[in-house]
């Protein structure tokens, strides 16, 4: 009788190694979407995906200019005929000729107003180069590529007593109400959106 339990014991212990090693399967799923388990820590995305574009930069309005900076690491051991800048009526590019062994590229078009030129600016020791498009003309840039989904401003395009509403580019709803620090006591979207007569 001994040798019955010890056996069953042994078979419930070799039952439990064999479930452990299953993999988890999720039904319905994509293969692998779940699949975090094994994923190697402290991995960097933006090295882990380096291709030739460039997508990470941020921008500022001046009066004059428009500054588009750029911040990659390496950046300040490429030689300065190793970037080439370029710029048209609405769009700039920046070429790296080699960073880390790789030819990279920032490039925008559909630039939100025109501009006559571009100045490169290197920012030794910050790993960053600041592109500055001189403005055709001083006004306020709201945005710096004009968005495909801006509204007409046009009183015979169908929207009614709507007219005035079209000129307002890139901003929604939410932004707006961030802006006025969430105060609108008791409103919600239902009643805004029927006192402008149905959007």
């Amino acid at each position: 009788m001994p040798e019955e339990a010890e056996t069953t014991q042994e078979e419930i212990k070799e039952e439990k190694k064999e479930e452990e090693k299953k993999p988890v399967v999720y039904e319905g799923a994509a293969a692998g979407k779940y699949n975090w388990d094994d994923a190697k820590k402290g991995g960097d995305a933006d090295k882990d995906v380096q291709g030739e574009a460039i997508s990470k930069y941020s921008w500022s309005d001046g009066k004059k200019t428009v500054s588009i900076y750029i911040e990659l690491e390496g950046l300040d051991d490429v030689a300065d005929d190793a970037l080439t800048c370029d710029s048209g009526e609405q769009e700039v590019s920046l070429t790296i000729a080699s960073l880390a062994g790789k030819r990279r590229r920032f490039a925008l078009s559909n630039l939100s107003n025109e501009i006559d030129g571009v100045k490169l600016v290197r920012k030794k020791g910050k790993n960053t180069v600041v592109l500055k498009l001189q403005k055709k003309e001083e006004k306020t840039w709201y945005s710096l590529v004009e968005s495909s989904g801006r509204g007409g401003g046009d009183d015979d395009d169908g929207a009614g007593g709507m007219g005035g509403m079209g000129g307002m580019g890139g901003m929604d709803m939410a932004s707006m109400m961030g802006g006025m620090g969430g105060g609108m006591g008791g409103m919600d979207m239902a009643s805004m959106m029927g006192g402008m007569g149905g959007m």
